[in-house]
């Protein structure tokens, strides 16, 4: 990992106001948003490209992790430290184990820090066995893609160890980088998008709230922009004119070849959300959202929810078994009842004479000392269908997800 830090003692309260009024003057001056709440924070830069910020107990610091996002981002952000710490009132460590605002050279990062970086990936990569799946670079903690024999899990979408056989360092570098040099150059703006619509996108969904929806336009901007500064760069344009016709918007971008080849967007299938030890196998673009300590995952359209699932679990000292009374089993329409090694699943279906027609799931799953209580509104049979799919494919992180560690 390739760290910059920026940290310092906090003496008086009037001291961390002022600190946080000159992080937000250098933020809104760098046109990067700043958020923070009770002394929490982030600096919101790029994709993949947070600066945490944590002000609290008479000191403050703010930190990033440059190797996955590239050089340029390692820069800018330097310049950005460098800019809070000349305007604060108190004494500010920068700490960049690069030393980049000594010269201000970035091919010499690159050669000191980013290419070795590379490289040792690359060779990780290479040495991957048939059967091995990994989870490299992969920072969001709302959900995990599921794994593919022989790949490894980026923001980029899935790189095969094959592909790192045939490419340069300086390719695999543009590949896999989102911000390569000090400017914002068509390839920063294309693998911004990119990013954006493998991770993040919910395609379809995207109107489904103010946050999806502005997504959808900042990645259709960024296509624009690199498109703009290169007319010959291969764009996701499939990607960029479903998203137009979805928001209404005026097609800009003609007469490019498709890239990557393939499908983009690993919400576009099933993944798995983390809910505490637990893999939830669902629809990708579900809405995804917590009500106290329950987790609730919804597969909307335009006009009514078709799936709402709610998702609450409990753990024991003692190995758990199941609470009968919760299962409903008087008039049922349909049960399922199966163990899978060490997990063991019930659930129960009705129908709810609501005039609505709504079919209502009833399920538990246990393994050892932990168990999920599940309560599922399926609009149809085909949703309940994806709910059942859900309750089979459940796993557990710590004993059932075997991964190669590639962070080198």
């Amino acid at each position: 990992m390739i760290h910059i830090s920026l940290e310092g003692i906090v003496k008086t309260k009037e001291d961390e106001n002022a600190l946080i009024d000159q992080i937000e003057k250098v933020c809104h001056e760098y046109k990067v948003l700043f958020e923070i709440d009770h002394g929490i924070g982030s600096i919101y830069v790029c994709p993949c490209g947070v600066i945490e910020v944590n002000i609290s107990n008479y000191y403050a610091i703010l930190k990033t992790n440059t190797a996955l996002v590239g050089p340029g981002y390692h820069a800018f952000v330097c310049e950005l430290f460098d800019k809070i710490q000349k305007g604060s009132h108190i004494y500010l460590s920068l700490d960049d184990e690069c030393d980049y605002l000594e010269d201000h050279d970035l091919n010499r990062i690159k050669d000191l820090a980013f290419y070795p970086y590379m490289h040792r990936l690359m060779d990780s990569f290479s040495k991957m066995k048939e059967e091995d799946e990994a989870t490299y670079a992969w920072d969001d903690k709302s959900y995990l893609p599921v794994a593919k024999p022989k790949s490894v899990i980026t923001p980029f979408g899935y790189i095969y160890a094959n592909e790192c056989q045939s490419v340069s360092l300086q390719e695999a570098c543009s590949r896999f980088y989102i911000w390569n040099e000090v400017e914002k150059d068509a390839l920063f703006y294309r693998n911004s998008a990119l990013v954006s619509l493998w991770c993040d996108c919910l395609f379809e969904n995207s109107l489904y709230d103010e946050a999806a929806l502005n997504l959808a336009k900042s990645i259709c901007i960024a296509l624009e922009k690199a498109h703009e500064l290169d007319k010959e760069l291969p764009l996701p344009i499939d990607e960029y004119q479903m998203l137009c016709r979805l928001l209404n918007r005026e097609n800009q971008i003609f007469d490019v070849d498709q890239y990557p080849k393939g499908d983009v967007g690993y919400r576009k299938n099933e993944v798995f959300y983390v809910y505490g030890n637990w893999f939830i196998y669902f629809q990708g673009n579900a809405i995804q959202s917590f009500d106290g300590h329950t987790m609730i995952l919804k597969i909307v359209n335009e006009e009514e929810t078709l799936l709402n699932m709610k998702i609450t679990g409990y753990k024991s000292n003692e190995k758990m078994d199941f609470a009968y009374r919760y299962l409903n089993t008087v008039d049922s329409m349909d049960s399922l009842d199966f163990e899978d090694g060490a997990m063991r699943v019930k659930s129960v279906l009705h129908e709810l004479h609501d005039g609505t027609n709504t079919l209502y799931l009833q399920a538990q799953c246990i393994k050892e000392n932990e168990m999920l209580m599940i309560n599922a509104e399926c609009s149809d049979m085909s949703f309940y269908q994806q709910a059942i799919h859900t309750l089979e494919n459940m796993q557990m992180i710590r004993q059932e997800r075997s991964e190669v560690d590639v962070k080198v």
